[in-house]
């Protein structure tokens, strides 16, 4: 198996690895984070909430029981109960413009899609010991 491993994972991992547009819970996109006990969800939470703290400040709400602890902006929650962690984002709901048929006129994402063509294709002809950067 790939990838980061559990004890790894921070809160940028957590955001941007497998939210789904269709996923809403009371308003709120979610991603859930098994640890392996309580112990390590704990310091898993621990290690969230500063992270948290450094982009979003000081929380609106934060509270901490034997068992359960949530550290909240209104945008953003951080959960741990027992051996889970859960990381909720507020959804930001703008379908309205998404959809309408002028946002999307002329291909607005062609310029970046050939740009990241092209990468692929400077990475395929570059030898495979070649530290280039995109």
């Amino acid at each position: 198996m790939s990838g980061k491993a559990r004890e790894a994972v921070t809160l940028v991992d957590l955001l941007i690895d497998g939210f789904e547009k269709n996923e809403v819970l009371d308003g709120f996109h979610w991603r859930d984070l098994p640890m392996p006990d309580e112990a390590a969800a704990r310091h898993k939470f621990a290690t969230l909430s500063d992270e948290g703290r450094r982009w979003k400040g000081v929380p609106s709400h934060e509270q901490a029981t034997e068992h359960r602890r949530i550290v909240a902006w209104p945008d953003l929650e951080i959960r741990q109960a027992g051996r889970g962690i859960m990381v909720r984002v507020r959804a930001p709901r703008f379908d309205g413009w998404w959809h309408e048929e002028a946002t999307w006129q002329g291909a607005p994402m062609r310029a970046i899609f050939d740009w990241l063509e092209e990468d692929r294709t400077a990475r395929k002809a570059a030898p495979a010991n070649s530290d280039s950067a995109t």
